[in-house]
């Protein structure tokens, strides 16, 4: 799991807003960023725009369910497409773990009660995805979030 730099505590009793300094997050373009750039300092003429975007259970998987009419069955084709879009995803699912972590968990496990559950929830809706001969995606991607979530979570805590 990637942990992400921001800041969990602005002021959760009035919904402050968390800046990530991850644009790519949030936006398909991400590719267009060169590995290793930062995007502040990428354009002399550059202008940051913070655009909202709402992590909860709901929207990501409804993300999710996007993504999969989009693409359909995976195959050859999609695979690497599919499997960008997703790991977009992952990414926002990570935040929304590490919001969750740090402020309500007792630190009982690696990753909050709330993020195994989406993910047990994500993990399944990526196992119906029909396969038309796809290589790696979405079994490595499944493979991944299982070990990373799903494993080692303490038996009070699964649902």
């Amino acid at each position: 799991m990637k942990h992400h730099n921001l800041d969990p505590y602005p002021d959760p009793k009035d919904k402050t807003p968390i800046y990530i300094n991850e644009p790519w997050i949030a936006d398909k373009t991400r590719i267009e960023y060169p590995i290793g750039v930062d995007p502040d300092t990428e354009e002399a003429d550059n202008v940051r725009i913070y655009a909202p975007i709402d992590l909860n259970r709901k929207a990501l998987l409804r993300r999710l369910d996007r993504i999969i009419a989009a693409y359909g069955e995976a195959n050859e084709g999609n695979e690497m497409e599919y499997d960008s879009d997703v790991s977009m995803l992952v990414s926002q699912i990570e935040i929304y773990d590490q919001i969750w972590y740090v402020r309500n968990t007792p630190f009982k496990n690696r990753h909050s009660d709330e993020a195994v559950s989406l993910v047990k929830e994500f993990v399944a809706r990526l196992e119906a995805i029909p396969d038309g001969c796809a290589e790696y995606f979405p079994f490595e991607r499944i493979d991944e979030l299982k070990e990373e979530y799903l494993s080692n979570v303490s038996s009070d805590s699964q649902g």
